[in-house]
């Protein structure tokens, strides 16, 4: 993924250790993740949120931020769905949406139901005149 695309979404942690761990194998400090706010190189977290035992972790950074942290060969995005239980990447310049729930009651904090369906339709819709209009050319 071009290192110049923005992302952004939701990563959801079973608990408190499973987020500080995977926060600190970012670079982040006890201190960052404390205040709920830890800027990164690639990657910045804008806010973490606790709802039950489990952590929601906003965030936003280039698309690629991913790259240095997934074991080599491995797809970024495949490997992490293996540190989450839940995840939201939204790339809008691809009109792209990534949608990860390790079980249907599954519930993100900072997106609803309603508005990833919304963002879902709308950029399908997008593929689907943008693949209308590359036929249309032949």
């Amino acid at each position: 993924m071009s290192s110049d695309l923005e992302v952004e979404g939701e990563l959801v942690f079973e608990n408190e250790d499973a987020m500080k761990s995977f926060l600190k194998r970012l670079g982040a400090s006890e201190e960052d993740i404390a205040a709920g706010k830890v800027s990164l190189e690639r990657v910045s977290i804008e806010e973490i949120r606790k709802e039950g035992n489990r952590y929601h972790v906003r965030f936003r950074g280039k698309a690629d931020w991913l790259s240095g942290f997934a074991p080599q060969g491995e797809n970024p995005l495949d490997w992490l769905k293996t540190q989450v239980i839940g995840l939201v990447w939204d790339v809008s310049e691809l009109k792209t949406l990534e949608v990860f729930r390790s079980s249907d009651e599954l519930k993100f904090a900072f997106y609803t139901d309603e508005e990833l369906k919304r963002k879902r339709d709308e950029y399908n819709r997008w593929w689907m005149d943008s693949a209308s209009n590359i036929v249309g050319l032949f």
